[in-house]
């Protein structure tokens, strides 16, 4: 890498699949690291292309500093699975307004998604660098047969390609990097996305928990409502309580939820189960802020945003040992982890942390000690930004106008 590349600010276009006001981890670790990049000076511009999903959120938006926000009209193929439109003129418009040519290096989200394929075939169109931000530790997990194969076929065709084609990649775990090297055979810088405390220290307990409590011990997940998320194992190992003085919070909205009230009702903890619904970023915290125990019972995870939350809030964490989840917190040390599917466990799991009280206080301090040690977003910014760089040089290297074959 020149001493040219190496000090210079980065005009960058992300590919995010989802942004703002669609509410997930891979939507807040675009925004935030957009804004660290920006602020510490590692860019001069970034741009997001992405859908304009849920309907709605404007087309284009322009931020001070150097950021600026352009939506395309897509359309979900199955829920979560985000599709351009493009057979629409105005699809066209939006990709020609997001100027890919005029941008140092494109970044995509996630091989998973149509963002990333978009995202590689406008790398290669326009010759600039793709840097891939993995940000999944296995295959898609989809309870319908025919709706997971057809996701399997999919990850190991474009999701694969994707991995493959990209200048360099990185990945958000070291677990996302592990499926990286299998799934594409290739290695994964891995950048951990960060948070900012001090942004923590104003955030007061969510009224609407503490009220559906009163004064009973709370017991939140937060997230989508989807199948791989593992909330109707949590409602089955809630109803397996002995210890009745809890209330469940389900903080998020998705396509199960109808599925799920139906569970709570035949389960006949209906009346001890709220559902909240979609809340904006600062009100999921102020819902975490006011819980004793949030659980995190994914299939599968990258580096769960919500059991760093609530690592960074003090709180006590039951969660799937899956993913990224061992690298936030480690079990009997800072959080209780179980095995992913185990309603058992994951019910005794629960039992211990809504009994002892002691318990709750030493791993939500433990979580709390140990994230704000290892996950500083001015660290992952200064590493990504080298990174970016260094697809930026790879791809110098390797332009026609060196006498060198594209990658």
């Amino acid at each position: 890498m020149s001493s040219d590349d190496a000090r210079r600010r980065l005009s960058i276009l992300v590919f995010s699949p989802y942004l703002a006001p669609h509410v997930g981890g891979v939507e807040s670790f675009v925004a935030e690291l957009s804004e660290v990049l920006l602020r510490r000076g590692e860019a001069g511009r970034v741009t997001v292309l992405t859908p304009e999903l849920p309907r709605g959120a404007p087309a284009r938006e322009t931020h001070d500093a150097g950021y600026a926000i352009v939506r395309y009209p897509a359309f979900e193929l199955i829920p979560n699975f985000p599709a351009p439109k493009f057979w629409r003129l105005d699809f066209w418009r939006a990709v020609r307004a997001a100027a890919p040519r005029d941008h140092d290096v494109l970044v995509s989200h996630t091989r998973f998604f149509v963002s990333s394929a978009l995202a590689l075939a406008c790398a290669r169109a326009c010759e600039r660098p793709l840097l891939h931000v993995e940000h999944g530790s296995d295959y898609v997990q989809l309870t319908g047969r025919m709706s997971g194969a057809v996701a399997r076929a999919y990850d190991v065709t474009i999701g694969r390609l994707v991995l493959r084609r990209a200048d360099l990649v990185v990945a958000v775990s070291r677990a996302a990097a592990g499926f990286v090297r299998r799934l594409a055979g290739r290695e994964a810088e891995v950048v951990y996305r960060g948070m900012w405390p001090h942004r923590l220290t104003s955030i007061s307990p969510d009224a609407r928990v503490r009220g559906f409590a009163r004064g009973r011990l709370a017991v939140t997940f937060v997230g989508r409502l989807i199948d791989g998320k593992g909330v109707s194992d949590l409602i089955r190992a809630f109803a397996l309580l002995e210890h009745r003085d809890a209330v469940l919070c389900l903080i998020g909205d998705g396509p199960r939820r109808a599925d799920l009230e139906s569970l709570a009702l035949e389960l006949g903890v209906s009346e001890r189960v709220l559902f909240a619904g979609y809340l904006d970023e600062a009100e999921a915290l102020a819902a975490i802020l006011a819980s004793d125990v949030i659980v995190n019972p994914s299939y599968t995870e990258g580096l769960p945003t919500t059991v760093l939350e609530a690592a960074f809030l003090g709180r006590a964490v039951l969660a799937t040992d899956v993913g990224g989840t061992a690298e936030v917190v480690q079990d009997g040390c800072s959080a209780v982890l179980v095995a992913p599917r185990d309603i058992e466990a994951l019910a005794r799991g629960l039992s211990r942390l809504v009994a002892d009280a002691e318990l709750r206080e030493r791993v939500g301090h433990a979580a709390r000690a140990g994230a704000e040690q290892r996950f500083s977003w001015e660290q992952s910014a200064e590493r990504f930004a080298l990174v970016a760089r260094r697809a930026l040089s790879l791809r110098a290297d390797t332009s026609p106008h060196n006498g060198r074959r594209l990658g």
